[in-house]
């Protein structure tokens, strides 16, 4: 793996986009600028699409492009959806999300493998403008892009962005004092920009307060590939819902662990660190 240039922290700082006013974790940090040698990904994922749906399949191990596509996309909606949605709803900042503004680094496993080169903008909570950068002119004509090209199904495909966006705003959910908090913006989000069918968002109850649940209503067809062995992913519609919510609440009830304080006295830290993400979903 690459390791990250040292002004491009796993955790924000100096040559990363502002997201928060506290350290979110590796999935959120995105690059700011054009970085020299980093790739537009309006060429990565337009005339150069079929290229780099041939290094995904290479790496996943599958000879299925339409598996490829779906892995593809799911990626980079991961990594697309959650600093553009925490600058959205932590500093009310409307990041600018088109490919036109948008680099790729060469590792696409390390954090801040993303960069926006367009500054954003007050967002005033103004979810049209969200969804309108986001979605419809970022991740949308990329899934019906790759549908076209490889025949993978455009609902498998519109699943993989719905499924970004849900977990994405669980992350950001489960930092808040009620680790539900947004179901409902979630919901209205991808009712709004019509995907509001492609995956389960909703609450699991864990002794006594809810936390926000997701779960895919659509395979992201790793399980097809090599790498995974035949694992399904976490939240994978394959598995029952019960076992799925089972899990959630085994990671809230960790993730609550360990983001508490610790009842010791212990000198303060300048630079401390942020609790551990929640559980991703892809293996």
């Amino acid at each position: 793996m690459t390791p990250l240039p040292a002004s491009a922290p796993a955790d924000g700082g100096p040559g990363t986009v502002l997201v928060s006013r506290v350290p979110l974790g590796p999935r959120f940090v995105a690059r700011s600028g054009r970085p020299r040698g980093w790739s537009p990904a309006h060429r990565v994922l337009g005339p150069e699409l079929d290229d780099t749906l041939d290094r995904v399949a290479d790496e996943r191990g599958t000879d299925r492009r339409a598996v490829a596509a779906v892995l593809l996309l799911d990626r980079y909606a991961l990594r697309l959806t959650a600093p553009v949605l925490a600058a959205f709803h932590e500093l009310d900042v409307l990041l600018d999300a088109r490919p036109e503004v948008v680099s790729l680094g060469p590792d696409p496993h390390t954090p801040g493998w993303l960069a926006l080169a367009a500054p954003g903008r007050p967002a005033r909570g103004d979810r049209a403008a969200l969804r309108a950068s986001l979605l419809d002119g970022a991740l949308l004509p990329l899934a019906d892009d790759l549908a076209v090209r490889t025949r993978a199904g455009r609902r498998t495909l519109r699943a993989a962005v719905a499924h970004a966006v849900a977990l994405s705003m669980l992350h950001l959910s489960w930092r808040r004092p009620r680790p539900d908090a947004f179901v409902g913006p979630t919901r209205a989000l991808l009712h709004d920009a019509g995907l509001g069918g492609l995956v389960v968002v909703g609450a699991v109850r864990v002794d006594g307060t809810d936390w926000m649940s997701v779960r895919r209503r659509a395979c992201c067809l790793a399980f097809r590939t090599t790498s995974a062995a035949g694992r399904y992913c976490g939240a994978c519609p394959v598995r029952p819902a019960a076992a799925v919510e089972s899990d959630l609440a085994d990671a809230a009830r960790s993730f609550r662990a360990r983001a508490a304080p610790d009842p010791r006295p212990t000198q303060p830290n300048p630079l401390p660190n942020p609790p551990p993400n929640p559980p991703g979903s892809t293996p």
